[in-house]
């Protein structure tokens, strides 16, 4: 069934690029929507297969909301015409889905200082890049300033399940690989919403990214229960 979701989701994809780059607004939408929708569903699927109870509330469940709030953002995002109400609410259900996302890794692989020092320097970066670049922020720099903090604890968290890796090396695969896209697919937006004179090629770029990370982060859930099934 993952394979099937994945499957639907990166076919919803290519329909998604070829109704943007055609300049159908509302196809757009619509298959925006459905990609969305087949990662919640790829991570319904391996939170029901999880019948661990304690790590199911602990680390499935929060994974599970986060990519609902993901789509809740997506969906708002592509609503959104003009960085108004829409853009900032949708940045809030992203802000919410990394939380989620870090509040889960957190209580997989405990916080160490260094991972703390490591989430400065990014977000370091990510600041430098906000006041360095050429960019129209309409004023909402503010809320992108928060949002990098957000983005940047994410990142460090899903990387150190390096660290702690035994026994679920698969399911801590995905999870890096996700993370590490995620703050990618987030710098390329960057550029494509307040970037001057973007061509459309960076937002496909945006979307590929975006799905393979979400991907990632959804087929964990599977990794994760397919894991304790075999225990």
């Amino acid at each position: 069934m993952v394979w099937i979701f994945e499957g639907l989701m990166f076919l919803s994809v290519a329909g998604l690029l070829a109704a943007f780059h055609s300049d159908l607004a509302a196809g757009t939408i619509l298959l925006k929507t459905l990609a969305s929708l087949f990662f919640v569903l790829t991570g319904v699927y391996g939170y029901k297969r999880d019948q661990d109870g304690e790590r199911r509330r602990l680390f499935s469940k929060p994974v599970l909301i986060a990519l609902l709030c993901s789509m809740a953002g997506d969906v708002l995002l592509a609503l959104d015409k003009s960085q108004g109400i829409f853009f900032v609410l949708g940045v809030a259900g992203f802000a919410g889905a990394h939380v989620m996302f870090s509040l889960a890794f957190c209580r997989v692989c405990a916080v160490r200082k260094t991972e703390l020092l490591w989430t400065f320097v990014i977000f370091a970066q990510l600041v430098l890049l906000l006041a360095l670049g050429d960019f129209d922020f309409q004023g909402l720099l503010p809320v992108l300033i928060g949002y990098a903090a957000v983005i940047s604890f994410m990142t460090v968290k899903a990387l150190s399940f390096w660290k702690c890796r035994q026994g679920q090396k698969k399911m801590a695969a995905l999870i890096m690989c996700g993370g590490v896209l995620f703050l990618f697919s987030d710098i390329v937006l960057l550029f494509w919403l307040f970037g001057i004179g973007m061509p459309k090629w960076v937002q496909s770029v945006n979307w590929i990214l975006y799905y393979v990370a979400q991907g990632c982060l959804a087929a964990s859930l599977s990794a994760r229960a397919a894991r304790l099934g075999a225990n």
